[in-house]
């Protein structure tokens, strides 16, 4: 069964009957039209059994019954924007502190600021989409009775499928359930159970969708299919213990109720059923995906068979725009929508590779040379001066490294060239002239003026100075000279901010790079530090053009950020080039070629992973829960540091490990995958808080916002239709 494809063709009952959450139609009927297809008749080939499953797994990810658009599933909202994954990102994701987006559709902003209620139509389609799902599923599983295939005469063989199918089934229900309870609270619930036909839902509380979705999910989990053993993209045991995880994990913020011991419990059977880490963190959100080591459960995409406007061709294309190439994404081109908020980009040491700034090869100019004891005497080899402005006058840099070095200066490469020294020592130069003598060993700035034949030399000793160095402005960090990088180098801890470098602790003789290139001038412009991190700075003055280079040995690989035209701050959120853009989701394969449409992405959506289940294990043993242990936990939270930091230098000890680092971990490894809306109300970050971030309560620092926003309205249109409904608190 390649769930790649999804099979729906010959189900279009199921997107005609189209689900309204307070009126449910029946679907059980003999169509009058004997071209029409509904479950009287659907189900008489032995394969609908199949293709109806593919259908609700594809309610996940496509918008209706005709990619990419044409035959909607729901109504009242652009077809584009109504799939399940593009509605559950935007409410997961915009209405925190790790999403912006550029584009004014209808009242989409809300979410940034935190400012929505009843009538907000992108909420109102998540809701929908949610139902809808349900609808689905509860429809197949009343198709899947025993009555059912008892009536239909269906053999042990596929009897024995459907009882897998019938599971899934229920799982994926009990996934749309989940989300309504973590973002609605209370809402209409429906089952196979109740009585086909038009009728008003009942309101369950959140105790009760809890307990109902905890007792689905351990009801299937014997009928699942084994951990790693279903097909890719298909439910199976592992995937209903992450949703019990989840749901223990959140008890406190759904019931009030401790279930840490549960996560505890359930994650560990996770962490134990074989699931290893893709040792490339980047491939888990590429084109082939799909082949990636540690993905859970997955919502499929295929550009050639699941087409859509929304799902993952929303989140690759919308992230692209500015000065980004949409090829080296895999794309025809960018929508130029999301980007993050500064809050993201600061809890990771550093953004972008390791080499920030490289080296400046420079330009070619006259020299002359200084050979001396200092390196043979061999002009060829020899330090050069260089007169940039082609005047006659000629600077640079030499290390003598022991005291009484003599040197001379010639005109070229070699000795017949012409030679000039200095007979009285007094900075005069003559042709022919005595070597002169450096009494004392040192880094030397040497100015030569051959049109009035003189010399000077000042001994330098170099620093780097700026508000991102522990000293601040007002004392230089000592750099070291390398003889053999010919560089003067320094390793230490910056922040965000300016640097220069100096010489001699004081500022008549300092460097910047007034135009970004690596080249520096006198009294140049300073020089930005993106992002706190260990930074690895030479300074290169043995070359005509003086030059730098700006490395992190240590950094984290998570930080997939694009930066080159964009600002860190957000003035205007509908300018894209304000806030970095996230480079992490790719419709690029890991051997670089593109996925199999420019358009329509490859690439799948990891809505559960191993690294996920990891960090709730170690947050539940934290939080208290029994029967876990603090050294694993700290050993897989480590694992998942030292893929992001290839090597060691990221661990952390048991004392680091606090709920404070957890959450922000959890940022760094999970960002834009829909969980962080989630985690911020449970670590009480989201709303009555002092955590602040941009545009949250529609203020560019921020602004604390009721506590009723932890909650999303019920939409005002079912309200309306449904007198069995009661609106969430505060709306």
């Amino acid at each position: 069964m390649k769930f790649k494809t999804y099979k729906i063709g010959a189900l279009l009952f199921l997107g005609v009957a189209l689900f309204a959450v307070s009126c449910f139609k029946d679907l059980d009927t003999i169509p009058l039209n004997e071209n029409e297809v509904t479950s009287a008749t659907v189900y008489e080939d032995p394969a609908a059994y199949r293709q109806v499953l593919a259908k609700l797994y594809a309610g996940l990810a496509v918008s209706g019954q005709q990619g990419p658009d044409g035959q909607p599933d729901i109504s009242g909202i652009d077809e584009g924007f109504s799939t399940y994954i593009r509605q559950y990102w935007k409410a997961q994701e915009l209405s925190t502190d790790e999403a912006v987006i550029a584009w004014n559709d209808g009242n989409i902003h809300d979410y940034e600021q935190q400012d929505w209620d009843a009538n907000n139509e992108f909420i109102r389609a998540m809701y929908n989409r949610i139902f809808y799902q349900i609808s689905l599923c509860n429809e197949f599983i009343r198709e899947t009775t025993d009555a059912k295939l008892d009536s239909r005469g269906v053999d042990a063989a596929l009897r024995a499928d459907i009882v897998k199918f019938r599971a899934e089934a229920r799982f994926l229900r009990a996934l749309s359930y989940w989300h309504a309870l973590d973002m609605f609270r209370q809402v209409p619930f429906v089952t196979e159970a109740d009585a086909v036909g038009s009728f008003l839902p009942r309101q369950a509380s959140a105790e009760e969708l809890f307990n109902y979705v905890e007792s689905e999910l351990k009801a299937i989990e014997p009928e699942l299919v084994a951990p790693r053993q279903n097909e890719y993209g298909r439910a199976d045991q592992a995937a209903a213990w992450m949703v019990l995880a989840k749901l223990y994990l959140n008890a406190e913020t759904y019931v009030n109720r401790n279930h840490y011991t549960d996560c505890i419990t359930y994650t560990k059977k996770v962490i134990d059923a074989g699931y290893t880490l893709d040792p490339n963190y980047a491939r888990m959100f590429m084109a082939d995906n799909d082949n990636a080591d540690g993905i859970i459960f997955a919502v499929r995409f295929d550009g050639t068979r699941t087409r859509t406007w929304g799902g993952m061709t929303f989140v690759c294309h919308a992230a692209v725009g500015g000065s980004m190439s949409a090829a080296a994404f895999g794309l025809d081109g960018g929508w130029g929508g999301t980007r993050v908020t500064k809050a993201l980009v600061e809890k990771f040491p550093a953004t972008g590779g390791s080499v920030l700034v490289s080296p400046n090869d420079g330009g070619t100019y006259p020299v002359i040379y200084a050979p001396g004891s200092y390196q043979g005497w061999d002009p060829a080899t020899a330090n050069q001066l260089a007169s940039k402005n082609n005047d006659n006058t000629y600077e640079g840099y030499i290390n003598f490294p022991t005291d009484g070095e003599k040197f001379k200066f010639t005109v070229g490469p070699s000795w017949p060239s012409g030679d000039f020294g200095d007979n009285g020592g007094d900075g005069t130069l003559e042709a022919g002239g005595a070597d002169i003598v450096v009494a004392e060993a040192g880094f030397y700035k040497i100015n030569v003026d051959l049109n009035a034949n003189t010399y000077t030399m000042t001994k330098t000793a170099w620093g780097l100075i700026g508000d991102a160095t522990p000293g601040g402005w007002g004392s230089d960090q000592d750099m070291t000279y390398d003889p053999a990088e010919g560089a003067w180098v320094i390793q230490l801890d910056l922040v965000a901010g300016k640097i220069k470098f100096r010489a001699n602790d004081d500022w008549p003789l300092n460097y910047g790079d007034p135009n970004g290139d690596a080249l520096l001038t006198e009294g140049g412009a300073d020089i930005d530090i993106p992002s706190p991190s260990t930074y690895l700075i030479k300074l290169y003055l043995d070359k005509p053009d003086y030059t730098y280079s700006i490395e992190r040995p240590v950094f984290d690989r998570r930080a997939m950020f694009h930066t080159d035209g964009q600002s860190l701050e957000i003035s205007d959120i509908s300018q894209f080039t304000e806030g970095y853009a996230v480079t992490k989701f790719s419709n690029l394969r890991s051997d670089g070629t593109p996925g199999s449409n420019l358009t329509w992405v490859d690439t799948d959506f990891p809505m559960f992973r191993i690294e996920d289940a990891y960090l709730m294990y170690a947050e539940a043993v934290r939080r208290g829960g029994v029967g876990g242990d603090i050294n694993l936990a700290l050993e897989l939270v480590n694992r998942i540091r030292q893929r992001a930091y290839a090597g060691s230098a990221g661990d952390i000890t048991v004392n680091d490990m606090t709920l404070d680092f957890i959450l922000d971990e959890r940022a760094r490894e999970l960002y834009w995958e829909c969980h962080r809306r989630t985690d911020l109300i449970r670590f009480g970050r989201f709303s009555e808080t002092d955590y602040l971030w941009p545009f949250k309560g529609n203020s560019p620092t921020g602004e604390s916002r009721p506590s009723f926003y932890d909650v999303f309205p019920i939409p005002s249109s079912d309200i309306g239709a449904n007198p069995n409904l009661v609106q969430n608190p505060g709306y």
